[in-house]
């Protein structure tokens, strides 16, 4: 098995290992997309809904003064 084969099916393998440990969307409920994309070569791994209510809330640490948050956006693959 090559090199990327292999880091390619642990990376699957974790991202299925952390969807499992959510609850199921009913298709009904508000949900949120959850996305696991290689870092590496910027591909998707999978994607998922899961119920809004599943998903922890960030936990929001005092930023130092003069230090400025940024977003990352990820444009949509599909």
């Amino acid at each position: 098995m090559s090199a990327e084969r292999e880091r390619w099916e642990l990376m699957r393998a974790t991202t299925e290992r952390i969807v499992a440990g959510l609850p199921a969307w009913d298709g009904e409920s508000p949900a949120v997309l959850v996305s696991f994309t290689d870092p590496k070569t910027q591909t998707r791994i999978g994607h998922w809904f899961v119920p809004a209510t599943a998903v922890p809330q960030p936990q929001v640490k005092p930023q130092p003064s003069g230090r400025t948050r940024r977003l990352h956006v990820v444009p949509d693959a599909s």
